[in-house]
Protein backbone atom coordinates (compact mmCIF):
# COMPACT_ATOMS: atom_id res chain seq x y z
CA UNK A 1 0.00 0.00 0.00
CA UNK A 2 0.80 3.54 -0.59
CA UNK A 3 3.02 5.30 2.35
CA UNK A 4 0.61 8.63 2.03
CA UNK A 5 -2.40 6.37 1.62
CA UNK A 6 -1.68 3.99 4.75
CA UNK A 7 -0.72 7.24 6.96
CA UNK A 8 -3.74 8.69 6.00
CA UNK A 9 -5.91 5.61 6.56
CA UNK A 10 -4.49 5.29 9.89
CA UNK A 11 -5.62 8.65 10.83
CA UNK A 12 -9.24 8.19 9.44
CA UNK A 13 -9.16 4.73 11.98
CA UNK A 14 -7.29 7.03 14.95
CA UNK A 15 -10.17 10.22 14.85
CA UNK A 16 -13.19 7.70 14.71
CA UNK A 17 -11.46 5.64 17.57
CA UNK A 18 -11.75 8.92 19.62
CA UNK A 19 -15.36 9.78 18.16
CA UNK A 20 -16.21 6.71 19.17
CA UNK A 21 -14.99 7.46 22.74
CA UNK A 22 -16.85 10.55 23.18
CA UNK A 23 -20.06 8.91 22.38
CA UNK A 24 -19.84 6.32 24.76
CA UNK A 25 -18.86 8.60 27.14
CA UNK A 26 -21.94 10.78 26.59
CA UNK A 27 -23.94 7.73 26.40
CA UNK A 28 -22.83 6.50 30.29
CA UNK A 29 -24.01 10.21 31.46
CA UNK A 30 -26.94 9.90 30.42
CA UNK A 31 -27.76 6.38 31.84
CA UNK A 32 -25.44 6.93 34.72
CA UNK A 33 -23.05 4.08 33.66
CA UNK A 34 -19.97 4.78 35.76
CA UNK A 35 -18.26 2.24 33.79
CA UNK A 36 -18.62 3.92 30.01
CA UNK A 37 -17.78 7.24 31.51
CA UNK A 38 -14.14 6.34 32.76
CA UNK A 39 -13.65 4.46 29.69
CA UNK A 40 -12.78 7.57 27.99
CA UNK A 41 -9.91 8.89 30.62
CA UNK A 42 -7.06 7.07 31.63
CA UNK A 43 -6.49 6.86 35.24
CA UNK A 44 -4.24 9.69 35.84
CA UNK A 45 -6.43 11.92 33.99
CA UNK A 46 -7.21 15.21 34.84
CA UNK A 47 -10.92 16.54 34.31
CA UNK A 48 -11.44 20.64 34.84
CA UNK A 49 -14.95 21.75 35.17
CA UNK A 50 -13.83 24.80 36.75
CA UNK A 51 -16.20 24.63 39.86
CA UNK A 52 -14.77 21.47 40.33
CA UNK A 53 -11.64 18.81 39.33
CA UNK A 54 -11.40 15.17 39.08
CA UNK A 55 -8.77 12.53 38.80
CA UNK A 56 -9.33 10.19 35.82
CA UNK A 57 -10.02 6.93 38.25
CA UNK A 58 -12.85 8.75 40.07
CA UNK A 59 -15.24 9.26 37.18
CA UNK A 60 -17.24 6.45 37.62
CA UNK A 61 -17.71 6.83 41.28
CA UNK A 62 -19.01 10.47 40.26
CA UNK A 63 -21.79 9.98 37.78
CA UNK A 64 -23.13 6.70 39.83
CA UNK A 65 -23.13 8.25 43.08
CA UNK A 66 -24.01 11.92 42.15
CA UNK A 67 -24.98 12.82 39.19
CA UNK A 68 -28.21 10.61 38.89
CA UNK A 69 -29.47 12.34 41.98
CA UNK A 70 -29.25 15.70 40.94
CA UNK A 71 -30.43 15.32 37.53
CA UNK A 72 -32.48 13.01 35.49
CA UNK A 73 -33.67 12.17 31.91
CA UNK A 74 -30.47 13.82 31.04
CA UNK A 75 -28.88 14.11 27.50
CA UNK A 76 -25.44 15.25 25.99
CA UNK A 77 -25.46 16.19 22.56
CA UNK A 78 -21.52 15.67 21.32
CA UNK A 79 -21.69 17.92 18.06
CA UNK A 80 -19.19 19.69 16.25
CA UNK A 81 -15.69 17.98 16.40
CA UNK A 82 -12.57 18.89 15.81
CA UNK A 83 -9.55 16.61 15.97
CA UNK A 84 -6.18 17.16 15.32
CA UNK A 85 -3.87 14.20 15.47
CA UNK A 86 0.15 14.77 16.66
CA UNK A 87 1.66 11.16 16.13
CA UNK A 88 0.51 9.54 20.19
CA UNK A 89 -0.77 12.94 21.28
CA UNK A 90 -4.06 14.45 19.73
CA UNK A 91 -6.00 17.48 20.99
CA UNK A 92 -10.24 17.43 20.21
CA UNK A 93 -12.87 20.31 20.66
CA UNK A 94 -15.91 19.32 21.01
CA UNK A 95 -19.03 21.17 21.38
CA UNK A 96 -21.83 20.03 23.40
CA UNK A 97 -24.96 20.37 24.49
CA UNK A 98 -26.76 19.40 27.54
CA UNK A 99 -30.48 19.06 28.86
CA UNK A 100 -31.70 17.80 31.71
CA UNK A 101 -34.95 18.27 34.45
CA UNK A 102 -34.61 18.76 38.17
CA UNK A 103 -36.85 19.95 40.71
CA UNK A 104 -36.83 23.30 43.02
CA UNK A 105 -39.79 23.64 45.61
CA UNK A 106 -41.65 20.50 43.82
CA UNK A 107 -41.45 22.46 40.72
CA UNK A 108 -40.06 20.94 37.62
CA UNK A 109 -37.09 22.76 35.75
CA UNK A 110 -34.86 22.10 32.36
CA UNK A 111 -31.69 22.93 32.03
CA UNK A 112 -29.83 24.16 29.29
CA UNK A 113 -25.85 24.26 28.79
CA UNK A 114 -23.75 24.63 25.89
CA UNK A 115 -20.53 23.22 26.83
CA UNK A 116 -17.07 22.56 25.16
CA UNK A 117 -15.08 19.79 25.72
CA UNK A 118 -11.34 20.54 24.97
CA UNK A 119 -9.46 17.65 25.66
CA UNK A 120 -6.11 16.12 25.01
CA UNK A 121 -5.43 12.60 24.33
CA UNK A 122 -2.51 10.21 24.66
CA UNK A 123 -2.41 6.76 22.70
CA UNK A 124 -1.13 4.06 24.70
CA UNK A 125 -0.37 0.23 24.01
CA UNK A 126 -2.92 1.06 20.88
CA UNK A 127 -5.69 2.48 22.58
CA UNK A 128 -7.10 6.39 22.33
CA UNK A 129 -8.08 8.17 25.71
CA UNK A 130 -8.06 11.60 27.92
CA UNK A 131 -5.39 12.83 29.82
CA UNK A 132 -6.70 16.13 30.43
CA UNK A 133 -9.68 17.61 30.11
CA UNK A 134 -11.16 21.32 30.31
CA UNK A 135 -14.49 22.12 30.15
CA UNK A 136 -15.41 25.74 29.24
CA UNK A 137 -19.16 26.97 28.75
CA UNK A 138 -20.87 29.10 26.52
CA UNK A 139 -23.96 30.32 27.76
CA UNK A 140 -26.70 28.16 30.26
CA UNK A 141 -30.32 28.80 31.33
CA UNK A 142 -32.83 27.18 33.59
CA UNK A 143 -36.67 27.47 32.70
CA UNK A 144 -39.67 26.30 34.88
CA UNK A 145 -41.14 23.43 32.69
CA UNK A 146 -45.23 24.79 32.10
CA UNK A 147 -46.45 22.47 29.92
CA UNK A 148 -45.56 18.74 28.38
CA UNK A 149 -46.23 17.40 25.47
CA UNK A 150 -50.12 16.40 24.80
CA UNK A 151 -51.24 12.40 25.22
CA UNK A 152 -47.74 11.32 25.57
CA UNK A 153 -47.87 8.81 28.14
CA UNK A 154 -47.46 5.81 25.72
CA UNK A 155 -44.72 6.26 24.37
CA UNK A 156 -41.71 4.75 25.72
CA UNK A 157 -39.90 6.66 28.75
CA UNK A 158 -36.26 7.35 29.14
CA UNK A 159 -34.35 5.63 32.30
CA UNK A 160 -31.42 6.76 33.75
CA UNK A 161 -29.74 3.71 34.25
CA UNK A 162 -29.51 -0.10 32.49
CA UNK A 163 -32.91 -0.42 32.23
CA UNK A 164 -33.38 1.93 29.91
CA UNK A 165 -35.38 0.60 26.22
CA UNK A 166 -32.36 0.42 24.20
CA UNK A 167 -30.27 -1.54 26.40
CA UNK A 168 -32.58 -4.53 25.62
CA UNK A 169 -32.21 -3.54 22.15
CA UNK A 170 -28.41 -3.96 21.90
CA UNK A 171 -28.39 -7.17 23.76
CA UNK A 172 -31.19 -9.16 21.29
CA UNK A 173 -28.02 -8.19 18.58
CA UNK A 174 -25.37 -9.24 20.14
CA UNK A 175 -27.73 -12.40 20.94
CA UNK A 176 -28.15 -12.66 17.29
CA UNK A 177 -32.06 -12.52 17.89
CA UNK A 178 -34.80 -10.74 15.33
CA UNK A 179 -38.31 -11.76 17.32
CA UNK A 180 -41.18 -10.91 14.99
CA UNK A 181 -42.14 -7.89 14.83
CA UNK A 182 -46.36 -7.03 14.93
CA UNK A 183 -46.98 -4.34 12.59
CA UNK A 184 -49.94 -1.93 13.31
CA UNK A 185 -52.84 -0.33 11.20
CA UNK A 186 -51.21 2.40 9.73
CA UNK A 187 -54.22 3.91 9.29
CA UNK A 188 -55.82 3.92 12.39
CA UNK A 189 -51.95 5.08 13.72
CA UNK A 190 -52.09 7.70 11.07
CA UNK A 191 -55.42 9.14 12.89
CA UNK A 192 -53.80 8.97 16.11
CA UNK A 193 -50.78 10.61 15.18
CA UNK A 194 -52.38 13.47 13.21
CA UNK A 195 -54.68 14.41 16.21
CA UNK A 196 -52.56 14.20 19.13
CA UNK A 197 -51.56 17.51 19.02
CA UNK A 198 -55.04 18.73 18.18
CA UNK A 199 -55.93 17.21 21.37
CA UNK A 200 -53.85 19.19 23.31
CA UNK A 201 -54.86 22.65 21.52
CA UNK A 202 -52.48 22.67 18.96
CA UNK A 203 -53.63 23.73 15.73
CA UNK A 204 -52.82 21.64 12.64
CA UNK A 205 -52.81 21.96 9.16
CA UNK A 206 -56.20 20.87 7.34
CA UNK A 207 -54.15 19.25 5.10
CA UNK A 208 -52.62 16.65 7.61
CA UNK A 209 -55.67 16.22 9.59
CA UNK A 210 -57.84 15.74 6.45
CA UNK A 211 -55.65 13.16 5.14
Amino acid sequence: MDTALESRMRAVIDKQEIHDRLMRYARGIDRNEGALCQDAFWPDALVDHGHSKFKGDSIARLFEDVSKHNTHRQVHYIMNLVIELNGNLATSEAQSWYCAETERNEVAYLINRSLRYIDRWEKRDGEWRIFHRLVVENWNRVDAVNERVPNSDAIAKCKDDRTDPSYVMFELTRNGEKPPLEYPDSDKNYVSASTRYDSGGFRLREESRNR
